[in-house]
């Protein structure tokens, strides 16, 4: 062999530094015999260092103070909204259309940017003027910012692989969550010691049931709201869920328009709408049924289209074969294996919304919560007890039934 050839070999044999870096960094081939694996110290110990930084700072023993200054953030809502539509249609139109230039001839492709602009256009000429979005920056936590900066570098090395710092991200949200104002260990002594609270139970015993007869009407009436609010919940998700799955939707920009569209609603809570359709039909049980039915709509929705997005393919590929239509498709392919589940969470939100129901009654829905609020306010415990005992038996015997249906059906 010449001395050419040796090098060539010893230079082949060598790593790169870039690939030095990456293997150093690498996680090691999972050993079955260690189920939790083993410690990888080049990313646990980088891991573990930031987790004391992060606590430290989270608790002030380092304290690096903060930056006074005064800056307004302000921006036309309207046009970066209108910016932001362009932007994440881009992201996910052009990357695919790039790697496959097929799609640039699908109409599938030209409908959706078509649509994505005039939505755009729709929001930048205000005619749906949204404001002006305003906010005033008074100043700087140095600590909160490098937290911020020690979460991110955390979630790094998470996705890396590191149990440590997957591990440390959730004990840091945890510990986040606990440190709310008012909240420790002489919390849960407060409760079992509380004054207040051994009064309110004396109170409460014995219950005073001559005011059951008192009960009953408004208990039937929450029961009733929360029939009505179910079923305005399955009409209108059954409809919305086909457009909503996958396999179903006729277009993806459909899928997407009715998604963005069920998470809006489904982000305000039942009892805000209670409160504007109170404000729109005025007090009463339809108020809070419909608060509960709009509600119901955007959640079942949701379960429904996973529902209908997990069947089997076959039965609706043996159906196109024999030219089937989408709508015998869906009749006679996806409903029946889709129903039992579609039951299923029917019948789970009948009960849920009878709880939720008693809640609504608050902001004037009517039912059971309406004198429940009353009595409340009123001091009468007692009568509160046999509000209480009722609701609880209600929601028990629900159970059983809706959980006898479901025996049958699944």
């Amino acid at each position: 062999m010449s001395i050419r050839e040796e090098e060539a070999k010893t230079v082949a044999s060598t790593p790169p530094r870039s690939g030095m870096r990456r293997q150093f960094f690498q996680l090691p081939e999972p050993d079955l015999r260690r189920p939790l694996g083993a410690i990888h110290w080049p990313i646990a110990i980088p891991a573990l260092v930031l987790l004391l930084l992060a606590g430290l700072l989270f608790t002030r023993i380092i304290d690096f103070g903060s930056m006074p200054f005064q800056w307004t953030l302000a921006f036309d809502v309207n046009i970066l909204l209108s910016l932001v539509i362009l932007f994440a249609g881009a992201l996910a139109i052009v990357p695919g259309a790039m790697k496959n230039r097929q799609n640039w001839r699908n109409r599938t492709t030209w409908i959706s940017i078509g649509v994505l602009v005039l939505v755009a256009i729709f929001f930048f000429f205000k005619l749906v003027n949204l404001g002006t979005f305003t906010y005033t920056f008074n100043g700087l936590d140095i600590n909160g910012l490098c937290l911020i900066v020690l979460v991110a570098l955390l979630a790094a090395l998470a996705f890396k692989g590191s149990k440590f710092a997957g591990l440390g991200l959730l004990l840091l949200f945890l510990w986040w969550g606990i440190s709310i104002d008012g909240f420790g260990l002489g919390t849960f002594q407060d409760i079992f010691t509380s004054d207040n609270g051994s009064r309110l139970f004396r109170e409460m015993v014995p219950p005073n049931w001559s005011y059951f007869a008192n009960v009953t009407t408004p208990l039937f009436l929450t029961v009733q709201t929360a029939v009505l609010a179910t079923l305005i919940g399955v009409i209108g998700a059954l409809p919305l869920s086909i457009l909503a799955a996958r396999n179903t939707t006729p277009h993806p920009v459909i899928y997407n328009i009715v998604r963005l569209i069920i998470n809006t609603v489904r982000a305000v809570p039942a009892l805000v709408l209670a409160m504007i359709f109170v404000t729109i039909l005025g007090l009463g049980p339809v108020a809070g049924a419909f608060g509960l039915g709009v509600h119901s709509i955007s959640v079942l929705t949701k379960l429904y289209a996973e529902a209908i997005e997990s069947v089997k393919l076959q039965p609706i590929e043996a159906l196109s074969a024999a030219g089937a239509n989408g709508l015998k498709r869906f009749r006679w392919g996806v409903f029946p294996q889709a129903f039992p589940l579609l039951a299923s969470n029917s019948i789970y939100y009948w009960e849920s919304n009878t709880r939720d129901s008693t809640v609504v009654a608050f902001v004037g829905g009517g039912g059971l919560g309406f004198i429940l609020n009353s009595n409340l306010s009123l001091f009468q415990y007692a009568n509160v007890s046999v509000i209480l005992i009722s609701l609880i038996l209600t929601v028990m015997l629900l159970d059983r039934i809706s959980d006898f249906i479901r025996s049958k059906i699944m």
